[in-house]
């Protein structure tokens, strides 16, 4: 009996390891994984043209609200049903848009600036570590 038990116990034990298996769907804040919340990006985005840019108060919370405009349309443009070609063009017209509101934002060494940093942070990706290339997309 008591070995009945104690194999039911251990069993039991076993079974529901299982249940902890897959992270949850949804992280706790309710958005789905590999999801960023837009208002802490942007808030990021703020300090990092603030502290690089030198940015005073009114112009900080300028770019704060363009920021956040502008995660709102891309957004939009991610969820569209349109073909993929259209997407990429959508995207390049509303980049440039985006960068026009922030030259009128930013003076013109601040914009400078802000282009340099905007090219070096979105570069191109590393190489990989091992030194194999990926596979071409066909």
């Amino acid at each position: 009996m008591k070995k009945s038990i104690r194999l039911f116990l251990i069993l039991l034990f076993l079974s529901s390891l299982s249940l902890y298996a897959q992270p949850p769907a949804h992280r706790p804040d309710g958005l789905p994984r590999g999801e960023r919340p837009p208002i802490p990006n942007a808030e990021q985005f703020t300090e990092r043209m603030t502290k690089e840019l030198g940015l005073n108060a009114a112009a900080s919370k300028k770019v704060h609200d363009a920021f956040l405009k502008n995660i709102k349309q891309m957004e939009d443009i991610f969820t569209s049903k349109i073909e993929e070609r259209e997407k990429r063009a959508a995207l390049d017209a509303h980049r440039k848009s985006f960068e026009k509101t922030m030259k009128s934002i930013l003076s013109a060494s601040q914009f400078a600036k802000f282009q340099k940093l905007e090219a070096e942070h979105h570069g191109p990706p590393p190489p990989p570590i091992n030194g194999e290339r990926p596979p071409r997309p066909r």
